[in-house]
């Protein structure tokens, strides 16, 4: 139903006729629109956007820019490593097995492509609604801003993200040692099977 036609748009989105806020429309206009996204080393960042709609959208950043995702972060970690063939479940057990039992905001392999695992960390539990996902190889560098983290991506951008630098410290410090522990692995394998 229509609320006002003022603050209601009609958009072809290379699907049916969706109304859409204008929020939501401000946010299509900034940059592409897409139904679902798969993660790979070019991506750089995924943040949920909410919508007046309750749904949750993904911001995501990548190499040749923004896109707008009409699925939660999550979703798209979950889709992008069974695009991968691996199951997220299992991804995170295996991190599970590295890290314990009790680590709650753990880092997973998405996939493993020239000799680097392509590992990506959540900023807060991964169940949560505003859990952004970032790719550990996109940071070339983070620094303390007041009560939150300022990150710079490998192209340059810098984007504050709303959790306190100690917490993000961890969590890539975590995730670098998770991703040493992946090559690690990989590497004992080749050894055991040099034609692998």
């Amino acid at each position: 139903m229509l609320k006002t036609l003022e603050f209601q748009f009609m958009i072809f989105v290379n699907r049916p006729i969706i109304l859409l806020s204008y929020q939501e429309e401000t946010i299509l206009k900034k940059g592409n629109f897409v139904d679902s996204y798969c993660v790979t080393r070019n991506t750089y960042m995924i943040e949920p956007i909410h919508l007046d709609n309750n749904k949750t959208y993904s911001r995501v950043y990548d190499k040749g820019g923004e896109v707008l995702v009409s699925q939660s972060p999550l979703k798209i970690i979950k889709e992008s490593c069974k695009n991968m063939s691996i199951n997220y479940h299992a991804a995170r057990q295996f991190a599970k097995e590295f890290f314990g039992e009790e680590k709650h905001k753990l880092p997973i392999s998405i996939s493993y492509a020239n000799g680097f695992p392509c590992v990506f960390f959540p900023l807060l539990s991964p169940d949560s609604s505003d859990n952004c996902w970032i790719g550990l190889h996109a940071i070339i560098n983070f620094k303390k801003v007041k009560n939150c983290t300022e990150i710079t991506l490998k192209d340059g951008r810098e984007l504050t993200l709303q959790v306190h630098s100690s917490s993000f410290s961890s969590q890539y410090v975590y995730s670098t040692m998770f991703q040493i522990y992946i090559k690690n692995k990989r590497q004992e394998i080749q050894n055991d099977f040099p034609f692998y």
